[in-house]
């Protein structure tokens, strides 16, 4: 591990020149990077999953797939305020002698229009005189099919792995095809169309279709998701306003730009037509 303060920055800004990245940005990604290796040496190790934008960031590239939080998932452990507050105190506490200071600026129960229900909490980070904050988004309930994977995280900064839980990208794929499809227009969260092209565009060959497939309907059987699918792609890829968004997304991050709105429904398409099969 680089534990000379100034050795970090220096590798900081030399990832973020090479990734035509803002330092800011990836001085963010290291503090996420912080807080896996904590989590990953706690004895919670083992409770909370890795899912959302970041754990697809580190798969596909920080530079493909920005976010302002780590989403999680908890098992195996009390899901109330106190316990989950209590866990984090500890797992921010652990000492892994890198000179970063972590600590809870504040809660707050995450709406359930928004992400169905969870935890929100923002964590205060200082390394030397840089200092800022980020989510860490906890929920629980939803099923994750086949399992989730044993994954072993590599630092952003050295050659070390730290072993951590995340979903499956068939769960992944089957919380985002629900969120489209249940939303409709009525969201603005593009950031699930563009993961779908994410994932399409680097799993799609590799993907295990029937385990896709009962993961989608473990996700609509849980969420009470009953909609026709096909019926739900034309919405969608019809909508105006979609369009829109979609527009304001790309120009809002550069790693957008040269992907269309039409790309990512294609992509989307793509998928429903492995799930067509599923009675819903």
């Amino acid at each position: 591990m680089i534990k000379s303060i100034q050795a970090v920055k220096d590798k900081l800004k030399v990832i973020a020149k090479e990734k035509n990245m803002e330092f800011n940005s990836v001085m963010r990604f290291y503090m996420y990077d912080r807080f896996i290796e904590r989590l990953s040496k706690s004895k919670y190790n083992n409770n909370f999953i890795l899912k959302g934008g970041f754990y697809l960031s580190t798969l596909f590239g920080i530079n493909n797939r920005s976010t302002m939080d780590i989403d999680t998932a908890i098992r195996n452990a009390d899901f109330t305020d106190k316990n989950i507050i209590q866990m984090i105190n500890e797992i921010i506490k652990v000492d892994v002698d890198d000179n970063v200071i972590m600590n809870i600026e504040k809660t707050e129960t995450i709406r359930e229009e928004d992400e169905y229900g969870g935890l929100r909490i923002t964590l205060k980070f200082r390394l030397d005189e840089y200092s800022d904050s980020f989510h860490i988004d906890i929920a629980t309930g939803d099923p994750i099919h086949p399992g989730p994977n044993d994954y072993g995280y590599k630092s952003l900064i050295g050659n070390e792995k730290y072993k951590v839980w995340a979903y499956s990208i068939e769960t992944i794929l089957a919380e985002k095809i629900e969120t489209i499809f249940s939303k409709l227009e009525a969201s603005s969260r593009m950031k699930d169309y563009y993961d779908i092209y994410l994932i399409y565009n680097n799993e799609f060959e590799t993907l295990n279709k029937d385990s896709f497939r009962k993961a989608t309907e473990k996700t609509f059987k849980k969420r009470n998701f009953s909609d026709n699918i096909e019926n739900c792609l034309n919405i969608v890829k019809n909508s105006e306003r979609l369009h829109i968004y979609w527009n304001s997304y790309a120009r809002k991050n550069k790693f957008v730009r040269n992907v269309s709105f039409e790309d990512a429904i294609n992509c989307l398409e793509k998928f429903v037509d492995i799930l067509v099969e599923i009675s819903v």
